[in-house]
């Protein structure tokens, strides 16, 4: 199994990380993501028209309902798993329902911060590739940054910012390569999903990749922003010097109340 320890990481090893990370605790990744996502699928089934007719009546106002549920989706999932994720990773008992409790109040925060990403991803395209890979990789921690630290959304984009600072190759690279992993897998399940000829089932299918297979690419997100910390701000030192100060207190404590 591969070691946990907060240490400085190459690319591969943090996707490697992610998935060792989701293996010890894939029940309550999967969990909140299918409390994410139900939810969302039952509201698109329920409100996908089915002839032209109807499309041409109902079909804009489902389009801003689901498309506005999806990012209320993405956020509540990317961040419930982004907290229990850094739990687990700093050596804490992971509590779902704490989890949920502190990422909630945020959803606003992440919503905000998506969107203005959604546009600054869009400005990056005009100026080509470059611009949108600069883009995602300078603000590669803004969810995070909400989410970890408490940040608001323009907060969070100067936190990301001094994250990447210096560092943008390594996380573009770490990104592209769970991002190609997720890609075909989803590939795979859709063409197969495909055969069916039924919009339910690909439907269906879909949302059960995302429900098993996003957390990993939401925990490499994670483990991309303490690879920064750690890397910038010595993370590492600063959580091993504050558990050998519990560890010394904790006999202290004891010699007092003899």
């Amino acid at each position: 199994m591969t070691e946990l320890r907060l240490r400085p990481r190459t690319v591969s090893e943090l996707v490697d990380a992610a998935f060792a990370l989701y293996r010890q605790n894939s029940t309550q990744y999967i969990l909140v993501s299918a409390l994410a996502n139900v939810p969302l699928l039952i509201l698109q089934i329920v409100l996908q028209p089915m002839n032209p007719a109807t499309i041409a009546a109902i079909g804009p106002p489902v389009l801003l309902i689901t498309t506005v549920g999806s990012l209320i989706t993405y956020s509540i999932m990317s961040g419930a798993v982004v907290k229990l994720g850094s739990e687990i990773y700093l050596g804490r008992e992971p509590d779902l329902a704490k989890s949920l409790g502190e990422v909630l109040p945020r959803v606003p925060a992440l919503v905000i911060s998506s969107l203005l990403s959604g546009l600054l991803f869009f400005l990056g395209l005009l100026f080509f590739i470059v611009g949108a890979l600069y883009v995602t990789a300078r603000y590669f921690a803004v969810a995070t940054a909400i989410v970890l630290e408490g940040k608001g959304p323009i907060a969070a984009f100067g936190r990301s910012s001094v994250l990447s600072r210096d560092r943008k190759r390594h996380i573009l690279n770490t990104l592209l390569l769970v991002g190609i992993i997720y890609f075909v897998l989803s590939f795979g399940v859709g063409a197969f999903s495909a055969l069916s000829g039924s919009y339910v089932i690909q439907l269906v299918a879909s949302t059960l990749f995302t429900i098993i297979a996003y957390p990993v690419v939401a925990l490499t997100q994670m483990l991309l922003y303490y690879d920064s910390r750690i890397r910038n701000e010595g993370f590492d030192l600063e959580q091993m010097a504050a558990t050998l100060d519990a560890g010394l207190a904790a006999p202290a404590a004891r010699g007092t109340a003899q």
